[in-house]
């Protein structure tokens, strides 16, 4: 009896060995050799842990306690979460009128999630 998180971290592994002689094909054919350094090592550990592990054990410990329809909603998130860690580790600006549209994004999440004050639910209620 399989829980979430197994037929997750199963079917990743699957995907990441049927994928891997692709990936070796267009490094051919693009003439890019692979880099062992530590550095690049560590940045794919990195990508990988934050990037893949820990938001699909966040999403499957969230499906243990809330209905599907309000997990979903943090499929939303991905461009906040994307914008702010390229702001942050990549030195990337944000453009003016990119944050309306996180605001924007974030206030639907939340609005979604029913996490409103008392008084603003029963405002757009009327």
């Amino acid at each position: 009896n399989w829980n979430g998180p197994a037929v997750t971290a199963h079917t990743m592994w699957r995907a990441g060995v049927l994928m891997a002689p692709l990936s070796f094909i267009e490094m051919a054919a693009l003439n890019i050799r692979p880099d062992f350094q530590v550095s690049t090592l560590a940045l794919h550990a990195f990508c990988i842990t934050l990037g893949g592990i820990a938001p699909f054990a966040l999403w499957n410990n969230a499906l243990a306690h809330w209905p599907v329809s309000r997990v979903a909603l943090f499929g939303n998130l991905i461009p906040v979460s994307t914008m702010g860690w390229a702001y942050l580790t990549l030195d990337e600006s944000i453009p003016s009128t990119s944050f309306l549209a996180l605001l924007l994004i974030l206030v639907g999440v939340l609005i979604g999630q029913g996490a409103l004050h008392p008084r603003l639910k029963r405002w757009m209620r009327n």
